[in-house]
Formats: C-alpha cells, sequence, structure tokens
C-alpha cells in the first residue's frame, strides 16, 4: 500500500496530503480512479500517485465497512496516519505525520470539513452547483489556512489564539465585549467576534464558529480574489465601505449552538448568517449589516481600540516569565490557549512539545487521570487538569540527573507547587 506522497517542501512538516473523494464516480471495473477525485493536496503531487492513494484508502474503508458495518476513523499506515470521514458516497481524507496526536488528526479534518460545509454548504449540493475551479481555490485557501495558522502548540490542542489576558487593561476587554453588545441591537445581528492581528479579543461564537470566521481575516486581505460563496452587493442601503456580507451555512446543531452558549455569549435576534470584517483590526459578525450610523459609531470604536491596543500589548513578544520556566493552559470549553512559548522554538520547548503532546493524548485516553509528570534525563513536564481545562508546566532548568532509583531530591518533584505559584500572575489558579 503507498504510504506516502510526494509532499511540498514548503509546507508543514506535520502535513502530508489531504484529499475528498466520491466513490459513486467510480462504480464499475473499468471506471478511472480519476474520475472519483474531486480534490488532492499537494496539488503538484503526479496522478498516478494520487489515483493510487485513493483508490487504496476508498478500498478499505469499503472492506472496513462491510466487515464491521462502519468505515475506520483512523488508519495507520507505515510512515503516516490518515484521518478518515465518510459522508454518503464521498471520503474525506487528512494525512498527517506519525507523531501528531491521534485527536489532532481527527480535528483537523473536523476543522477542514467544517470551514468547506461553512462557506460552500453540502458537499454533494456544492459539487452540482458550482464550478470545479472554483471549488479548487477554495480548498487551497482552507488548506493554506490551516497549515499557516497552526504551530506546534496548536497542532497539540486544536485551539484559537487569545490575547494575554494579563497584561490587557481590563477596560479595554470590557469595550470590546460591549461594542458586540452594540451590534447585537441591530436586527439581524445574531454575534460576532473581534480579533486584533491573528489573537481573539472578544467573541460570542462558540469556538468553531469563531475559527471559521477567523478566515474572513485572510480574505480581507485578497481583494477580487474568488470568495468563499458570493458576495452580496445589491444591498439596500449599500454597505459602507470595507464591510461584505459573506453567506453561509450552519448546521442545525450549530445553529443551536449559537441560542445555547453561556450567557456572556448569549444571542438575541434572530437573522440569516453573514460576515463583516474592516481593517486590521477586525469585526466578524453573524447576521446582516445594520444602517450606516451604526456601523460609523461602532467603526470609530473599533479604531479606538485597536490603538489602545498598539499601546497597551507588550513590544516584545518574548515574556521575562520565559527564561526561568515555560507553560500552557488550555481552556477545554471555549478551545482558548495561554502559553509563553514563541513559534520559533528551543531544544527545550522542544522536549516541552514531545511531552504536551504524549500528556494530552493520554489525558484523552484517561478519563479519569488528572495529573501526569513526564519525566528524562534532561527535563520533566507536570501537567494537570479539570474538567475544563489542562496545564502543562516545564521548569526551564534542568532537573538533577536520577540515576534510575527514585531520589527525593529530584526536582521534579517540586514542579507540582511551582506551576501553582508561578501561574498566578497568568491568571491561572491551580489551588
Amino acid at each position: 500500500m503507498a504510504d506516502c506522497v510526494q509532499s511540498d517542501p514548503t509546507s508543514r512538516a506535520w502535513w502530508n496530503c489531504f484529499f475528498l473523494y466520491d466513490g459513486s464516480k467510480v462504480k464499475e471495473e473499468g471506471d478511472p480512479t480519476q474520475a472519483g477525485i474531486c480534490y488532492f493536496n499537494p496539488r503538484q503531487t503526479p496522478l498516478d500517485h494520487q489515483e493510487l492513494l485513493c483508490g487504496q484508502i476508498a478500498g478499505v474503508v469499503r472492506c472496513m465497512e462491510e466487515i464491521s458495518g462502519s468505515p475506520p476513523g483512523l488508519i495507520r499506515l507505515r510512515k503516516l496516519k490518515l484521518s478518515v470521514k465518510v459522508d454518503g458516497s464521498y471520503i474525506w481524507v487528512l494525512g498527517c505525520t506519525t507523531d501528531l496526536p491521534d485527536i489532532s488528526c481527527r480535528r483537523f479534518l473536523e476543522q477542514l470539513m467544517g470551514l468547506f460545509c461553512f462557506y460552500n454548504g453540502p458537499v454533494r449540493q456544492a459539487y452540482m452547483e458550482r464550478a470545479q475551479e472554483e471549488l479548487d481555490q477554495a480548498w487551497d485557501r482552507y488548506v493554506e489556512h490551516l497549515q499557516q495558522n497552526t504551530t506546534d502548540l496548536h497542532r497539540i490542542f486544536n485551539s484559537l489564539w487569545a490575547l494575554d489576558k494579563t497584561k490587557v487593561e481590563p477596560l479595554l476587554l470590557l469595550k470590546a465585549a460591549l461594542i458586540l453588545q452594540t451590534c447585537q441591537r441591530t436586527l439581524h445581528v445574531r454575534a460576532g467576534c473581534i480579533s486584533y492581528q491573528g489573537l481573539v479579543v472578544s467573541t460570542q461564537l462558540p469556538p468553531d464558529l469563531t475559527a471559521r470566521v477567523l478566515l474572513q481575516e485572510v480574505d480581507v486581505a485578497s481583494e477580487g480574489e474568488a470568495g468563499n460563496g458570493a458576495v452580496l452587493q445589491t444591498q439596500e442601503p449599500p454597505l459602507p465601505p470595507g464591510v461584505r456580507i459573506t453567506p453561509v451555512y450552519l448546521l442545525d446543531d450549530e445553529a443551536a449552538a449559537l441560542r445555547d452558549f453561556p450567557v456572556e455569549w448569549m444571542i438575541r435576534s434572530q437573522g440569516g448568517p453573514g460576515s463583516c470584517k474592516d481593517g486590521p483590526i477586525s469585526a466578524g459578525a453573524t447576521g446582516g449589516s445594520g444602517g450606516t450610523t451604526l456601523y460609523h459609531s461602532s467603526l470609530a470604536s473599533l479604531n479606538g481600540l485597536e490603538v489602545h491596543l498598539k499601546e497597551t500589548l507588550p513590544k516584545d513578544s518574548l515574556s521575562a516569565a520565559k527564561v526561568t520556566y515555560g507553560f500552557a493552559h488550555y481552556d477545554a470549553v471555549q478551545k482558548v490557549l495561554a502559553t509563553n512559548f514563541l513559534p520559533a522554538n528551543s531544544p527545550a520547548d522542544r522536549s516541552f512539545l514531545r511531552a504536551a503532546s504524549l500528556i494530552h493524548a493520554n489525558f484523552h485516553q484517561l478519563p479519569t487521570a488528572s495529573e501526569i509528570m513526564v519525566r528524562n534525563a534532561s527535563t520533566a513536564v507536570y501537567a494537570c487538569r479539570s474538567a475544563v481545562q489542562e496545564t502543562y508546566f516545564q521548569q526551564v532548568a534542568s532537573p538533577l540527573r536520577n540515576s534510575g532509583m527514585p531520589n527525593p531530591h529530584d526536582s521534579a518533584f517540586g514542579l507540582a507547587s511551582k506551576a501553582k505559584q508561578k501561574l498566578l500572575k497568568h491568571g491561572v489558579n491551580l489551588l
């Protein structure tokens, strides 16, 4: 069986391939496999390699479905793992490196599927109504977005970046929430989010929808590009400059989630979904456009918020706390990650990432486990979790070497108390 494809050397190391295959196009023995390939990434992969992998995986899926009554969710090969989803005759497959946690591999595929269906509707309907070239361009954007907006920690936790609220004036965060509440009072606006340079400032949307709306931030910089669905330009009255409405599709449970989300993200009025954006600081909203008066006052508030954020946030991204310890705090409800690690990782950081990946996978498999510590000769990582969060802590200074026998003086045993003490300043209470 083919276990890898020729990946683009410029793409992320964790990514191997992604394809969407329609089995209804390949029913007879003589039907070409190419007819069933709706999309394949990397695009430059030779066609014979595409056909080999798609044909083999489709065969495995059909065989497993006939034997067990359900399709496989994950297929492991020698050099990669494949997350699989079946939707009628359609098979979605994402190939990742074997060191990526299974849960992350599955969630990345779900995220890709979610982006496509959010902007294009059900896959069968999209491929019946829209041109292949247009859909290929849409897929390219979704794939690029997923590759370029994920760091090592993102790949472990599949989370959103959020502003570090301990470094931002609380009144600014309140101002952002008030801006969104003001927008909600406009007819047909149900909910929205505000982002700044790719970081979530405030949102009234569930995490999955917030992640999809953030794709608009990339599209705003690409004026005139074939978009994610038709952009409505015939609104009466005309939309103010810099604002657009993009039709999107919500599943019933996603629409229900807007109504059922916690009080601080509560939705008030009803209307069709859409998205509005403007400039470096972006406001995404599900709903129609309000009047120009609201719009201009909200834009002035957003611009003021942007100025304050530029003045408030630290100029250099390396936290002083990084000198002595590193941490990652994951909110499992809002899917938000707080950390003092930089995107460029040192050898010590990579040890932390490997340990965090291992522990996160174990937490997923051991629902009753609340604390885990991983230790080798050079470093130790302590992790604890509750029903709604996970926290990982590493002392940068190397712990004392262990001879292989329990050593009461090993500094690794003090990590739990150090984590509780150090992380309080970041708003993380482990007491």
